[in-house]
């Protein structure tokens, strides 16, 4: 299966009960590849720094962690086992530049092992938003 991804933003909405990812996190590139991923009939998933792959409407609760390089390796071997579980053989992952976001690249890296880890094809689309 074929699904659209994209990383977790700093940005959410503070809330003492759980709510869904896809309203939880405050960003105009999660939400502009959630509205491609259900134009396109494709499904959708956010790599969290924290909790690996999720679903949109995965209830959640708040969180604040940014991944750290010293992370990926571990991390990427949750994200590899949850795509698995999820039968995912292809992703589409979108991202801005690193140049753009330096704290972007441990999310690239632990996707791209996860990827190499659950022997999936992952190809990378720019998603040049402000966040």
């Amino acid at each position: 299966m074929l699904a659209y991804c994209t990383y977790c933003s700093a940005k959410k909405t503070h809330s003492e009960e759980l709510l869904p990812a896809i309203d939880l996190y405050k960003s105009e590139r999660i939400t502009a590849v959630f509205n491609l991923a259900k134009t396109e009939c494709r499904r959708f998933l956010i790599l969290s720094g924290k909790l690996g792959v999720i679903e949109p409407y995965q209830k959640i609760d708040y969180y604040d962690h940014l991944l750290k390089p010293s992370e990926v390796d571990g991390h990427a071997e949750l994200v590899a086992s949850q795509l698995k579980e999820k039968k995912i053989s292809q992703l589409v992952f979108f991202m801005n530049s690193i140049t753009h976001d330096k704290n972007i690249k441990p999310y690239a890296d632990c996707i791209i092992k996860a990827a190499a880890k659950s022997q999936i094809s992952i190809e990378f689309r720019d998603a040049p938003f402000s966040d």
